[in-house]
């Protein structure tokens, strides 16, 4: 079975179109909202109680940084992992008070004009211009539900799991695109201290990976499960 996690302001929905790609693997496209823990490291636990022997965790961007926690938590049973665009967590207390400070304005803007922020979120650089076909999906989406993207599941609440990960044996695929400098650049430091993963960057692709190059990385995601 393939865990797959969406990213902030997603939907479980996100998944399906690109899970067709996967040939006819086995999926659970993984509602993030459902599950009512706090903390990572809680939600963590409660995602692994999902897992059994053999299982693939999926995960993009905030998904990915939740799917990190739960690959290094004790309770994990995964076999292997694939991280999309994920953040292995900031260092500095600087960066993470700023952050914190950051998600709740965005919090501030969702609750008092969700268009707005919709519109906003997706114009941010990280996305580099990419549109996506979410808006319904996400329009569906309580806000409170929303609103847990940034503070449960804020970066800056979030410890940085580099150290640990370099204790981490399962094999990982790494996955970012080529034209997402940022993360790019991130997934390099972290995965070359991993002793069982490969970083792929995926050409012609931003932030958004397997929506901008779908087949190209369903293609990677298949060869990485298949071995």
């Amino acid at each position: 079975m393939l865990f797959m996690l969406h990213g902030a302001v997603g939907h479980f929905s996100d998944w399906h179109s690109f899970s067709k790609l996967l040939d006819g693997h086995e999926f659970n496209a993984f509602d993030v909202y459902a599950e009512r823990a706090e903390g990572f490291d809680s939600y963590a636990e409660c995602l692994n109680s999902t897992a059994c022997p053999g299982d693939v965790l999926i995960g993009y961007s905030m998904g990915g940084r939740i799917a990190l926690h739960s690959l290094v938590h004790p309770s994990s049973k995964w076999s292997r992992a694939v991280i999309i665009s994920a953040h292995p967590g900031l260092t500095e207390e600087k960066k993470k008070i700023q952050r914190r400070s950051s998600d709740l304005r965005w919090v501030e803007l969702l609750k008092t004009d969700f268009d707005l922020f919709l519109q906003k979120w997706d114009q941010q650089p990280v996305f580099d211009g990419h549109e996506v076909l979410w808006q319904k999906s996400r329009k569906s989406l309580p806000p409170e539900n929303i609103q847990r993207c940034f503070t449960s599941w804020s970066l800056g609440n979030q410890r940085n799991l580099t150290p640990e990960l370099e204790n981490l044996q399962i094999p990982v695929l790494w996955i970012t695109g080529e034209n997402d400098s940022k993360f790019t650049e991130i997934a390099r430091k972290v995965t070359v201290r991993m002793p069982n993963c490969h970083l792929e960057v995926i050409p012609g692709s931003g932030h958004r990976c397997p929506w901008e190059q779908p087949e190209l990385t369903a293609s990677l995601i298949r060869g990485f499960i298949s071995v």
